[in-house]
């Protein structure tokens, strides 16, 4: 079995900025979490990536960069994709569409990277990248499936790799916020922690599409999958920390 480990990794500026003592002790518990990662690769999907309405997008440029301003500091990354990873990918399920920038090969085969896959990998020294973007689809059992089939390919290869599910929770907490206050908020983020905690998932997959639009999360999708992934390897989620960063959630998990 190749699967390093599993992750779901928050990427809220926060976390890096340090603007209050909780923000500390969940940067602290990323660090803890990833100490000593032994993959080759990590394969990240991030919900501020490509979106595209036909699957979950798979960057296969032969390598990916960016930059991302958080106040004075830069946060950058420069990446060369595993596309080994990616193909096994794309022949797995027709819902892994492969998608490409500007040319196949060399230098300017090169697609951004987003804020919600640079501040995860911030935590991880250099490896190579598998970077999904997002579906946001209404389809719950085909999100669970394409996690089934994430660790089927994972599980099977030879190179050691660690999944991550950047996702931050509801961002609807506060009235001040950009998104207002809703109170789908503090209901969204409480299930989300009882799933994890309990590894039970079927309140999460039950919402409606009118709940997720009044929560305003962006880890609804990745967490469908992260839970068809633990429960396809018969791995048991562990919730590190959670706190409320102002208007939105933010929490790390792990599963083996």
């Amino acid at each position: 079995m190749s699967l390093a480990r599993t992750y779901l990794i928050p990427h809220g500026d926060e976390i890096l900025s340090f603007p209050n003592s909780e923000s500390r002790v969940l940067n602290g518990e990323i660090s803890k979490a990833t100490k000593d990662d032994q993959s080759e690769t990590v394969l990240i999907i991030s919900p501020h990536s490509l979106r595209i309405p036909s699957g979950l997008p798979v960057i296969n440029t032969q390598y990916l960069s960016g930059s991302y301003m958080i106040g004075k500091n830069v946060v950058k990354g420069d990446y060369e994709t595993d596309r080994n990873l990616n193909s096994h990918l794309v022949k797995k399920s027709r819902y892994f569409v492969e998608t490409n920038f500007v040319t196949t090969e060399g230098k300017l085969s090169n697609f951004p990277v987003d804020f919600g896959t640079l501040i995860p990998l911030t935590f991880f020294c250099d490896k190579k990248i598998s970077m999904l973007g997002q579906w946001r689809t209404s389809k719950r059992e085909v999100l669970i499936e394409l996690g089934r089939k994430m660790f089927d390919v994972v599980s099977k290869l030879d190179t050691k790799i660690s999944v991550v599910f950047s996702a931050d929770q509801a961002h609807t907490h506060k009235k001040t916020g950009p998104y207002g206050f809703d109170a789908r908020a503090k209901t969204y983020d409480k299930m989300v922690v009882n799933a994890i905690k309990k590894n039970q998932f079927d309140d999460l997959i039950a919402l409606d599409d009118n709940f997720l639009n009044g929560a305003k999360p962006d880890s609804y999708w990745n967490l469908l999958m992260f839970h068809g992934f633990t429960e396809r390897g018969k791995l048991i989620p562990k919730l590190h920390h959670y706190y409320l960063q102002e208007y939105f959630g933010m929490l790390l998990a792990t599963a083996k």
